[in-house]
C-alpha cells in the first residue's frame, strides 16, 4: 500500500512540476557579434582569412562594424581596421576553423574587453560569435 502511495505522489509531483512555466533569460543583443563574409583561402606556405564583423551597442559597450583580416601563422590577434578589435583564425581538422575576436573600450581610466570565439567550417560565410568573457583592468 506504501509503494502505490509514494507512486502516486511521485506522479503527482511530475505533473504539476510540467504545468510550471517555463524561465527564459533575456540575452542583450550586445553579447553576440554578426559576422559576414567570412572567407578563407590556403596555400603551402599558409591560408589566409577576411571577414566583417558588426557588434550592437549597448549602455555599457560601444557597437562596433569592422573589417578583418590575417593568416593562420601568425601566433596573436591582429588588428582589424577598428583597432579595438582585433581577431585570430586558427585552422583545424579541414574543413574547421575557430574565429576568435577580442573587443577593447575605454570608460574613464578603465579598459576593458569582450572575447567571443566560434568553431565554423569554410563554407559558412555568415555567422555568430557569442561573447564568452568580459572583463575590465582599472
Amino acid at each position: 500500500m506504501q509503494l502505490s502511495s509514494v507512486f502516486t505522489v511521485a506522479l503527482s509531483a511530475l505533473n504539476f512540476a510540467s504545468a510550471l512555466p517555463l524561465h527564459r533569460l533575456n540575452t542583450s543583443p550586445a553579447l553576440t557579434w554578426q559576422v559576414a563574409n567570412f572567407n578563407t583561402g590556403c596555400s603551402p606556405g599558409g591560408c589566409v582569412y577576411n571577414f566583417n564583423i558588426t557588434g550592437v551597442a549597448s549602455q555599457n559597450t560601444p557597437g562596433f562594424q569592422t573589417h578583418c583580416s590575417g593568416t593562420n601563422v601568425q601566433d596573436d590577434f591582429a588588428f582589424c581596421d577598428d583597432k579595438h578589435v582585433k581577431a585570430k583564425v586558427v585552422s583545424q581538422l579541414y574543413p574547421v576553423w575557430t574565429v576568435h575576436v577580442q573587443h577593447a573600450w575605454f570608460q574613464g581610466e578603465a579598459e576593458f574587453y569582450a572575447v567571443g570565439h566560434a568553431n565554423v567550417t569554410s563554407t559558412q560565410k555568415n555567422f555568430t560569435i557569442p561573447v564568452t568573457e568580459v572583463y575590465g583592468v582599472a
